[in-house]
């Protein structure tokens, strides 16, 4: 869901849509989780005092930065073309 084109006001206050970051709004969904990795999240949530679902999204962030397979490939083959 986006806030794009959508009028948000508080009070009497209108707020442009654009002074949220995407990051920073939350949608509910549904998702099937396998039970050890859930478990291993609320345990590391219990140990550092934070959400599971915020260190779920976090894991998700992190991965989408990593680049893809092919990206890695690419890279490697620029690094080997400049060796030899």
């Amino acid at each position: 869901m986006s806030t794009k084109n959508k009028k948000i006001s508080y009070g009497k206050v209108e707020i442009p849509p654009d002074a949220f970051d995407a990051k920073n709004i939350k949608e509910r969904i549904t998702i099937m989780l396998d039970q050890d990795i859930l478990d291993t999240y609320r345990r590391r949530a219990k140990q550092t005092g934070d959400k599971y679902q915020s260190l779920i999204n976090r894991a998700l962030r992190e991965s989408l930065a990593k680049p893809n397979l092919e990206k890695r490939i690419e890279i490697l083959e620029q690094q080997v073309k400049k060796l030899g």
